[in-house]
């Protein structure tokens, strides 16, 4: 491409003087990022998705970018035939999906199903990164049920079992969030992530056993699972967290053992 393209990147330093001036500025630079991002030219692409990565990441911008049209950009990248591509593309989607509304607009957009192929890359960045997103749009209660129409329930109880810690947290912490609607406990639990859950759970990683002991206890609400969970060794695992260092852990770990316990007594 020529000089003037190149120059176009130099322009995208989004000032933030005030909302109106840094409004029409994203909007004018997305205009022109989506129709640069048309190009087959791979490099442009990575630009193109990079700058929106790292303006996403920040809070003033998240919603803005999805406003303007941001989404229409980032989702075909992630089907790009350039790794990088994908991985600033789902980066960038990772960071967007922590705004609550933007939530919505992702999903209503096409972005849950996008995701979900994401999950089935061979690269762990974009395993984790797409898990992420996941993990934020479940926060949504009509996203816990579209991801899982959506067939996320699968893909990620098997990177729940990822040997890369990144992924499976992220990929646990998805399953946790989803684990709070009905439904969803149950096919979690049909699709084979109590395994998964509990083997995490006796990692050594602590952010990995924080977000198992959060999904143990979501799990635990349900009676069929109450049983899987003592049938598969889950009271001592989970009282094993109960005395963790980790306030967070042992607080979990603890309303999960708290949840088994009429299951508990049924056994005596």
């Amino acid at each position: 491409m020529g000089t003037g393209e190149s120059k176009m990147n130099d322009d995208l330093v989004l000032e933030e003087e005030d909302d109106d001036s840094l409004t029409d500025a994203l909007r004018s630079n997305l205009t022109r990022l989506i129709a640069y991002a048309k190009s087959a030219d791979p490099s442009l692409q990575r630009q193109v998705a990079e700058k929106l990565a790292n303006e996403a990441v920040k809070p003033s911008r998240q919603a803005q970018i999805v406003q303007l049209g941001g989404l229409k950009l980032l989702l075909p990248l992630t089907q790009s035939k350039d790794v990088e591509v994908q991985r600033l593309a789902v980066h960038a989607l990772a960071n967007l999906s922590v705004d609550a509304a933007n939530q919505e607009v992702m999903a209503d957009e096409g972005g849950v199903d996008m995701l979900v192929e994401m999950l089935a890359s061979t690269h762990p960045h974009l395993q984790r990164q797409a898990s992420k997103a996941l993990a934020n749009l479940g926060v949504n209660t009509r996203n816990k049920e579209r991801i899982c129409k959506a067939g996320g329930v699968g893909p990620l109880v098997k990177l729940a079992d990822s040997k890369s810690p990144g992924v499976a947290v992220e990929a646990v912490a998805a399953l946790a969030n989803l684990a709070v609607n009905d439904e969803s406990e149950l096919q979690i639990v049909r699709e084979g992530g109590l395994a998964p859950i509990l083997e995490g759970a006796t990692s050594s990683n602590v952010e990995l056993q924080s977000q198992c002991a959060r999904a143990l206890r979501n799990l635990s609400v349900n009676p069929s699972n109450k049983s899987r969970i003592l049938d598969m060794g889950g009271q001592e695992i989970l009282s094993t967290l109960s005395r963790s260092s980790n306030k967070k852990i042992r607080q979990q770990a603890t309303k999960a053992m708290a949840n088994l316990d009429s299951a508990l007594s049924t056994r005596k």
